[in-house]
């Protein structure tokens, strides 16, 4: 067990475990720097957490980390809300899982150690930073957000899945809402997942994209095309070199007045 800090966000008391709070390592302090921003590094994921997640939804989180954002979720809503949490990075999935437990919310919310692509398949996981809290990782090929080689520091094998498979063959449940932030994945997991953007169920989804080519344009075309509604619309800045969430929302049909 490492030291439990105590971290308020948005009058959500939340339980995060880490290794140290020692700033002058040689290596980042990935955990005390998630914990120092957790209240304004996405003020947007929060965000779309308070407007969209409703008590009885499913919610899948990809690219999970340590778990700020499937615990601010699962606590915000009382714990009256299932979320799955995919995490495949070793060191992050086994911190995940230690937040779950320390904030009692294993009936809540449960993590998977595998990865959300457009093939389901053994492959391999480079670790970019090979510490809790860390991102910018990579599946199947050592090269992160952008196009940008690194030398891994650790080589993991894992397991990927698409979301259709998730769904069709493994009958999990449907999800109302998705959060999906993999640092350069994003093409792939939308791939994989067109059965998944045509069913009614799924209500929104935050995905973050670094703007790179034309990934942000792909994947806005398989939203719309699934009948989602891109939040902002042509205001929504797509600058090269950025990262942005994207918020895409299906329109839900008005209810008929009483009487007819």
């Amino acid at each position: 067990m490492g030291i439990i800090k105590h971290c308020s966000i948005r009058g959500v008391d939340i339980l995060i475990d880490v290794d140290s709070e020692d700033e002058d390592r040689s290596v980042r302090n990935y955990e005390m720097w998630r914990i120092g921003h957790y209240a304004d590094n996405e003020p947007d994921t929060l965000d779309w957490i308070d407007t969209n997640i409703r008590p009885g939804d499913t919610v899948y989180d990809i690219g999970a980390n340590i778990g700020q954002y499937a615990l601010y979720a699962a606590k915000r809503l009382g714990g009256e809300v299932r979320v799955l949490a995919f995490e495949p990075e070793a060191l992050n999935f086994a911190k995940l899982n230690r937040n779950i437990v320390l904030n009692g919310l294993t009936e809540t919310v449960v993590a998977y150690p595998i990865a959300i692509s457009d093939r389901t398949a053994v492959d391999t996981f480079y670790t970019k930073t090979f510490a809790a809290g860390a991102s910018l990782h990579a599946l199947g090929r050592p090269v992160t957000q952008g196009e940008v080689a690194f030398e891994p520091r650790n080589h993991q094998g894992t397991v990927s899945i698409t979301l259709d498979d998730m769904l069709d063959r493994f009958g999990l449940p449907v999800p109302g809402h998705l959060k999906v932030d993999v640092d350069g994945h994003e093409a792939e997991i939308v791939n994989g997942a067109r059965n998944l953007l045509g069913r009614p169920e799924l209500k929104s989804v935050l995905i973050e994209v670094f703007m790179h080519g034309d990934a942000a344009t792909r994947i806005r075309a398989a939203f719309e095309d699934a009948g989602f509604r891109l939040c902002g619309g042509a205001n929504a800045d797509i600058a090269p070199g950025t990262v942005r969430n994207l918020v895409f929302t299906r329109p839900q049909p008005r209810p008929r007045p009483p009487g007819r």
